[in-house]
């Protein structure tokens, strides 16, 4: 996508904001800070801040680190979200989102995701294009048999798009029902980092292509919620396939939200995840605590 595509979806993004603009309408903003461990010894938290403007405008922040400890080494990936969007809940929702996700030695994913949606009194539709680049750290250099230093390029980058589908049914009330859709095409073909390991162990370090089996090809979800006077509980299921060994990760879970006060929200998520490649499967949790004004 072209540097001024980026301008018209912006300013779209805005006309939608003018024409949905109520001046007396509420504030809408959150914070929430969200802990989770799993039984593979890995641990996450993110910080989340969403702020509503009278006019419908959003400007949302996200900051995350995931850490996993094992006896010989420490791994940490970081997330970063900068987003905006027009007002949630009116007729038509345009937003524009900028992730980052990785660390600067294996591999780091940066993401402009644009979307645009529509609401209806029983219906929400979103549609999203997602412009991806991802680049891959290589070993740098290595000695051949016969004793040659062979210079290797510091990193290897990456580009791929993705065009996806969310929708969300609430007309069953106390029942609502989401699901979504998105396949992603990439500039090369990422199989060979699974067809050819001599050549990718000399490449790159095991860090490197661990992390690239997570390049989607494609990924479905689906979410079940039943709306009590006290909260919300519900049923999440995820698929998604790899772009580069094609095994297929699944997850499960369930998850309780408990409106402890007008403006205070607690969410309990258990659940579990593994491939078709493993016979491991590994459990996760995460608390998560919002506040609203």
């Amino acid at each position: 996508m072209r540097v001024y595509d980026y301008g018209l979806f912006v300013a779209l993004l805005f006309v939608v904001t003018s024409l949905n603009a109520q001046e007396d309408g509420p504030l809408s903003s959150s914070v929430s800070v969200e802990l989770g461990k799993d039984s593979g010894d890995s641990k996450e938290a993110y910080l989340d801040l969403d702020l509503g403007f009278k006019n419908g405008l959003h400007l949302r922040g996200m900051l995350g680190r995931n850490r996993q400890e094992s006896e010989s080494e420490i791994f940490e990936t970081q997330s970063r979200l900068a987003g905006i969007s027009s007002d949630y809940a009116a007729p038509f929702v345009a937003g524009f989102d900028y992730e980052y996700w990785g660390n600067d030695t294996s591999l780091e994913t940066r993401t402009r995701r644009f979307k645009l949606g529509a609401n209806t009194d029983n219906w929400f539709l979103q549609l999203l294009y997602e412009d991806r680049q991802t680049r891959l750290y290589t070993n740098g250099n290595f000695t051949n048999r016969f004793g040659r230093v062979i210079d290797l390029p510091d990193t290897v980058d990456l580009d791929s798009e993705g065009k996806g589908l969310n929708i969300s049914f609430y007309g069953g009330y106390p029942v609502s029902v989401s699901v979504s859709y998105i396949e992603y095409e990439y500039e090369r073909d990422v199989t060979v980092l699974d067809k050819h390991p001599l050549l990718v162990w000399i490449f790159f370090p095991s860090s490197t292509t661990d992390m690239a089996t997570g390049l989607e090809a494609w990924r479905r979800s689906g979410d079940i919620g039943y709306n009590f006077d006290w909260g919300t509980m519900g049923i999440n299921g995820a698929q998604s396939e790899s772009a580069v060994d094609k095994s297929i990760a699944s997850t499960g879970s369930i998850y309780l939200i408990w409106e402890i006060a007008r403006n205070w929200s607690t969410t309990f998520t258990g659940g579990e995840s593994g491939t078709d490649s493993s016979d491991e499967t590994v459990r996760f949790g995460r608390v998560a605590v919002t506040h609203r004004w």
